[in-house]
């Protein structure tokens, strides 16, 4: 696998591999550049909020302190031990499944799940079907239509003009889900309008 970077793009840090399309099509860069900016948007929404002191339940009845708007399900398992952090996939706040940098809003119970949960499944194949529909993007230009979890894996509809995927192209596909794992890219959580969803995925007629 290459680890050389990509020069110019809005992500230089990003992993490179040879089997991937260079330049990559105008529409990833373009939608990276959009979705920066809302997020931008609303972390400066979240940091002028004003943060109280909430109350943490873990499942053994334990109560741990935080912050409204700044303490994370993150942080919090952290205090358990790093390991323990570590393994965690997604948290679950007042019942409610919830990223694991998404700050408490209120007080709340908090349950961890990891890999092993049913729900820490789900979450886990979803992750890894935005990774491969990456992948896909980056090796032919496709335009991805529907990725879900399934009850033994994930997978994604694309669809490419011209040509269809075949088994030929796993290994390629599967040098650029290495890079795309290498970087350790963040899963962030982002709720945009319907008009800026349009405009960020306008290239593509399925969406």
């Amino acid at each position: 696998m290459a680890g050389d970077k990509v020069k110019g793009s809005a992500n230089e840090k990003t992993s490179k591999a040879p089997t991937e399309l260079n330049p990559w099509p105008n529409f990833i860069e373009e939608r990276i550049a959009l979705f920066d900016k809302l997020m931008a948007k609303y972390h400066e929404e979240i940091a002028e909020k004003k943060s109280e002191k909430v109350k943490i339940t873990l499942p053994d009845g334990k109560e741990l302190e935080g912050e409204s708007w700044r303490t994370t399900p993150l942080m919090i398992a952290e205090q358990i031990s790093r390991g323990f952090a570590d393994s965690a996939v997604v948290a679950k706040v007042n019942g409610e499944v919830w990223d694991l940098d998404r700050p408490f809003e209120c007080d709340a119970t908090l349950e961890i799940l990891k890999f092993d949960d049913d729900e820490g499944k789900q979450v886990f194949w979803h992750s890894s079907a935005h990774i491969m529909g990456e992948a896909m993007e980056r090796y032919c230009g496709g335009h991805l239509c529907y990725g879900p979890p399934i009850s033994e894996g994930f997978y994604y509809d694309m669809w490419k003009e011209g040509s269809a995927i075949t088994p030929d192209d796993f290994p390629k596909l599967e040098q650029i889900v290495k890079c795309v794992v290498k970087d350790k890219q963040p899963f962030e959580r982002l709720v945009v309008s319907k008009e800026d969803l349009l405009e960020m995925f306008k290239y593509n007629k399925f969406k």
